[in-house]
């Protein structure tokens, strides 16, 4: 087994590194949704310690971020760096490793100036899983990995009025061998849920032009999408989300 879902969490283990993994934190949401009068106190600290929790119950030995860690896409607000560092601080000698997303601008040069060592790489490729963030190609190295994770998208299902985070896992189509000619047409693709509790996610249409662009471009084919909620099991729903 390459890797498994952490039930009950948004969160998956690669289980030959020991590694855990998870979408989004968005570190910083809180401030934009104080904006319109929702406040959440202390937020990317409570994250960080759920996170750490995790990482302990799963006796994991390092954390992969699939990027979007801040929320702002340029140089972060003061309040933002403060909320980094407390996020980061919980997480303390911890291994982390963030593949880069686009609201990640600026985001090694403040941990820098923080005094924390985090590696950020634009994709993290081990023996048979590869990771991305999502929102752009990937090189032809990742594509002939047996999975593929990524964040960037959001994942959530929708069950009557209610949406969940899901996960979301698809196999290739026919735009893998046009735009990389070989590949391992094995591999999966797993999209993850944002980690962060301040994001759910909207409607996904998998015919949508909004959706990630491996998925946009078929590299992998939408149409054959699976989606598991964070019990673990299968989701039978007409539409999902994408945020």
């Amino acid at each position: 087994m390459l890797f498994s879902f952490v039930s009950g969490k948004p969160a998956a283990m690669i289980r030959r590194e020991r590694l855990l993994v998870v979408g989004d934190t968005h570190i910083g949401k809180e401030f934009f949704l104080a904006r319109g009068g929702i406040h959440f106190t202390d937020a990317s600290r409570k994250m960080a310690q759920d996170l750490l929790s995790t990482l302990c119950a799963e006796r994991a030995k390092g954390l992969v971020i699939l990027g979007d860690v801040k929320e702002s896409i340029g140089y972060p607000p003061r309040k933002e760096i403060e909320a980094i560092a407390s996020f980061f601080n919980v997480l303390d000698g911890t291994d982390i490793t963030i593949t880069k997303g686009n609201h990640d601008a600026h985001l090694s040069e403040v941990l820098h100036r923080l005094g924390y060592r985090v590696q950020i790489t634009d994709e993290l490729l081990l023996k048979d899983v590869a990771m991305v963030h999502g929102n752009a190609m990937p090189s032809r190295e990742v594509l002939r990995k047996e999975a593929i994770f990524a964040g960037h998208s959001h994942i959530a299902v929708r069950r009557g009025a209610v949406s969940e985070k899901a996960w979301l896992v698809a196999r290739p189509g026919r735009g893998a061998k046009a735009r990389y000619g070989s590949y391992n047409k094995d591999c999966h693709l797993v999209i993850a849920p944002a980690f962060s509790g301040l994001i759910t996610g909207m409607d996904f249409d998998p015919t949508s032009a909004r959706i990630m662009p491996l998925l946009r471009n078929k590299v992998f084919n939408p149409l054959t999408a699976k989606m598991y909620g964070l019990d673990g099991h299968a989701i039978s729903a007409s539409r999902g989300a994408l945020s």
